[in-house]
């Protein structure tokens, strides 16, 4: 076999013979059993070793947003466009070990910052992690944004009465049966995106499903979570992404309650279906305590989400994660979803005369899944904000998402 190498530098063409003996031998060497890895496709990009014990996936996501005031009581709202989630995803194991590698390229103001980072193995058989990720509270905050009904998570997470702690660094430990599961997390306060501080927390989740098939579901749960600052400077808030992802005068970060002490909170969770519809609600409690103004504030906060599945899909359930998931097409039309949320948060400081911020929303729309990786989401949320004035806003926005994951 002959390759032609040109070279710049002289103009001379060198013709070097490359043996067929020479080429067969490292065909053969790269083909012995000893390299013989597997690469798949289902579910993001798998490559593994034949006995198992090597394996690595690639995965990502984009998720653009598009959003349209349509009625902001004169509050100059900004419609405007958004990528909401720019990620990529490496897990796999090796050697008895796992991990995974996550990092959102709209992170940390748009700079770019991971997500989730730990390794992890079997502890007494149960699931042992230790890096950074998701605390065990809140059914839709553990549910993955790929997989969430609507465009934002309700205020019962991270978009709300957790602000600033949807990721923590420490440790997590979880497991459970066929129809129940537990979780424990230890941690300390910071993330990728907070500073160094010597706060420290805790949260805890159960679940159980007592009905539980392939067409009808019923879940519940309890969880419980309490965070620690010490250094006053790493306050606990409940900062509500006020009207979704959209920016003004009433839109935009909205802060409910401020803790420069401890923030404590409970959850209930219930959720289920039956064939094509589906239901899930959350309620959480929240205390956030103040030594410097000594006082205290409280949070309430629920929603009520449901849906249908027109071309007749069923959302199935991870009995594992106790969590729904998105629906798989049947046809080659894809899958066609209407949904309706209503949310609800409202904070008032205990033993003054003063309330905080209250927030409630409606949200309706519809999901059409193309395909397993490609979805669309319609949206229109009518929301209004009580002021701590007194002063009530209303907003109604038009939103979209374009969405792509694998």
């Amino acid at each position: 076999m002959n390759v032609f190498l040109s070279d710049k530098f002289n103009g001379r063409i060198i013709v070097s013979n490359m043996k067929y003996a020479a080429l067969a031998a490292f065909i053969g060497a790269v083909a012995t059993p000893a390299m013989a890895d597997k690469a798949e496709t289902k579910g993001g990009l798998v490559v593994k070793t034949d006995d198992g014990r090597f394996e690595m996936k690639i995965g990502g996501r984009i998720q653009f947003d598009g959003y349209l005031a349509v009625d902001d009581d004169d509050a100059k709202q900004t419609s405007t466009t958004n990528f909401r989630r720019a990620r990529l995803t490496m897990e796999g194991k090796a050697y008895g070990w796992t991990y995974k590698f996550e990092n959102d390229f709209t992170g940390a103001a748009a700079g770019g910052g991971f997500r989730e980072m730990w390794i992890g193995t079997k502890l007494f058989d149960q699931n042992l992690r230790i890096g950074q990720a998701k605390p065990y509270r809140a059914m839709e905050e553990l549910t993955s944004s790929n997989e969430i009904l609507f465009m934002e998570r309700p205020f019962a997470t991270a978009t709300g009465v957790f602000t600033g702690n949807q990721f923590a660094q420490g440790l997590f430990l979880d497991g459970g049966g066929a129809n129940w599961t537990y979780g424990i997390s230890a941690y300390s306060l910071r993330n990728e995106d907070a500073a160094a501080t010597e706060g420290f927390g805790a949260a805890t989740r159960i679940t159980f499903a007592p009905v539980l098939s392939d067409e009808t579901v019923v879940h519940i749960g309890l969880s419980a979570s309490s965070d620690r600052a010490e250094d006053l400077g790493q306050t606990r808030i409940a900062q509500v992404r006020a009207f979704g992802r959209i920016d003004g005068t009433s839109g935009g970060d909205r802060t409910v309650a401020t803790a420069t002490d401890d923030r404590t909170a409970y959850g209930l969770e219930l959720a289920g279906k039956a064939g094509p519809f589906y239901a899930q609600g959350e309620y959480v409690m929240a205390d956030f305590n103040n030594i410097v103004a000594a006082t205290d504030e409280s949070v309430d906060t629920y929603y009520v989400q449901a849906s249908y599945l027109v071309t007749g899909e069923s959302k199935p359930y991870d009995p594992k994660k106790a969590v729904f998931k998105s629906p798989k097409p049947n046809g080659p039309g894809g899958a066609w979803e209407i949904k309706a949320r209503y949310d609800v948060i409202d904070g008032e400081e205990i033993g003054g005369a003063t309330a905080s911020d209250e927030i409630k929303q409606w949200t309706v729309g519809a999901n059409w899944f193309v395909n397993p990786n490609v979805r669309f989401m319609f949206e229109y949320l009518d929301g209004e904000r009580t002021t701590n004035a007194g002063v009530d806003i209303g907003v109604s926005v038009f939103q979209v998402r374009t969405q792509f994951g694998f």
